[in-house]
């Protein structure tokens, strides 16, 4: 299962990327899923989410809108603001 996190700002979401990667995460930027229907258009996908429920914490990313859980086929929303 992965998850995306999806931010209204690129510059949060690159942060957040850079962040998840050194803690030793493995994260990507991806786009942001078309359910959305707003942002920036781009996000972060990555596997582990407990890690990045950290990192969350430990930082200030007010831009983080939502989290969704993909199985491969389905989103579901973890997280809406």
């Amino acid at each position: 299962m992965s998850y995306i996190f999806a931010f209204t700002s690129r510059n949060s979401a690159m942060r957040f990327c850079d962040a998840v990667i050194s803690y030793g995460g493995a994260a990507k930027l991806v786009n942001t899923p078309q359910i959305t229907g707003s942002g920036c258009g781009l996000s972060v996908k990555c596997n582990d989410y407990e890690l990045c429920g950290g990192i969350l914490n430990r930082g200030y990313y007010t831009s983080l809108r939502a989290v969704y859980s993909f199985d491969g086929t389905e989103y579901k929303t973890l997280y809406r603001q």
